[in-house]
């Protein structure tokens, strides 16, 4: 009942857009409002519900993935729920945040079908969005200020799932400080080269690492993704400034 209100109301207000919008809330809100009938009209939400109604919203996609990181080590620490609400807010708003925190809260008490979801994001999202995916995947984890064993674990399966190559892996780790790299590689590792690259072949990576990681690749996505993708961009940028300065060409 409540897509078709929703399309309805978008429709009215913003046209095919808006409907289309409007359907996929109302389609939560009708799982969600399910779910709380059948647990004698509690707050609890059912994920497996959601998983069978609601699989390919990238919302829904983004929700799943955060808790699979947040509980890969055991336990989900304020520092990571702190960075999570903060994304949701600029991203969704304050009344789709706690939508997204009802579901993020019963996901993180189930087992996340990786392998599902990611097979979902990559039929739904293209390499550039996935890449930025990974990186906001990469911010939780590090929301601490460091990575567990169990959370690399769990980024490389998303990656693997995701089919991010792990060149670009390696390089959005390298971004946080991960891979065990020093302050003396990571540059180089940004780049996804080699400390031994020739210069021409440093400009080549420079070049193909810019047109990747352009912020305008998914503007789509909603004003805060391309700012994270901004940020992301600018390291490379700088990246790339420590490696002509050490090898010495302009």
């Amino acid at each position: 009942m409540w897509k078709f209100f929703g399309a309805f109301i978008g429709w009215v207000f913003l046209r095919f857009d808006g409907a289309i919008a409007g359907f996929l809330l109302g389609s939560l809100a009708d799982v969600y409002l399910g779910s709380r009938q059948v647990s004698g009209g509690s707050t609890h939400v059912n994920l497996d519900s959601l998983l069978d109604n609601y699989p390919g919203d990238f919302n829904f996609i983004l929700v799943s993935l955060t808790a699979a990181v947040m509980s890969s080590d055991g336990q989900a620490t304020r520092s990571e729920l702190d960075y999570v609400k903060d994304f949701f807010v600029k991203q969704f708003g304050v009344e789709k945040t706690k939508q997204n925190l009802l579901l993020l809260r019963e996901a993180l008490k189930k087992g996340i079908p990786l392998d599902h979801i990611c097979a979902v994001a990559q039929g739904k999202m293209n390499y550039h969005s996935r890449l930025q995916l990974l990186h906001y995947l990469f911010g939780v984890a590090y929301a601490d200020g460091h990575f567990s064993s169990a959370e690399q674990n769990i980024l490389y399966r998303i990656a693997t799932f995701l089919e991010i190559s792990p060149t670009d892996f390696r390089t959005v780790g390298a971004m946080f400080g991960g891979n065990n790299s020093t302050a003396d590689n990571r540059a180089y590792e940004i780049l996804g080269i080699e400390r031994n690259t020739t210069e021409e072949e440093i400009k080549k990576a420079y070049r193909q690492m810019a047109l990747k990681y352009h912020p305008d690749k998914v503007t789509h996505l909603g004003e805060d993704v391309r700012k994270a993708a901004e940020e992301k961009f600018k390291k490379i940028q700088e990246a790339y400034e420590a490696v002509k300065k050490e090898k010495g060409f302009a």
